[in-house]
């Protein structure tokens, strides 16, 4: 359901900002560090919008399979020290009850 919703909104703001930028014909001038451009503001718009989306887009997903790896290790070790743990318990109560007996 988040997924959907999610889905929505990023639609939502896409049309959003193709209807402004199609009422937006003003030609600017773009001076970047190494040279300078004219465009349609409404095309720089839409580059500078679309660029940083995917650069967004494209952190978040480092980090989230950054974190999962980290969660898969952790989860290895967390089992690997639990069926230790319960060998322990188990020569315990063995012992245990070996002294009773």
């Amino acid at each position: 359901m988040k997924l959907i919703i999610m889905v929505i909104m990023i639609i939502a703001v896409f049309a959003l900002s193709i209807a402004l930028g199609a009422a937006n014909e003003q030609v600017v001038e773009f001076n970047y560090l190494i040279a300078k451009s004219e465009f349609k503001l409404s095309a720089l718009l839409a580059i500078l919008f679309g660029s940083g989306f995917i650069i967004g887009w494209l952190l978040t997903g480092f980090f989230y399979l950054k974190i999962k790896l980290k969660l898969s290790s952790n989860k290895r070790k967390l089992d690997k020290l639990q069926s230790k743990y319960d060998e322990l318990t188990m020569n315990d109560k063995k012992n245990e009850l070996t002294k009773i007996n």
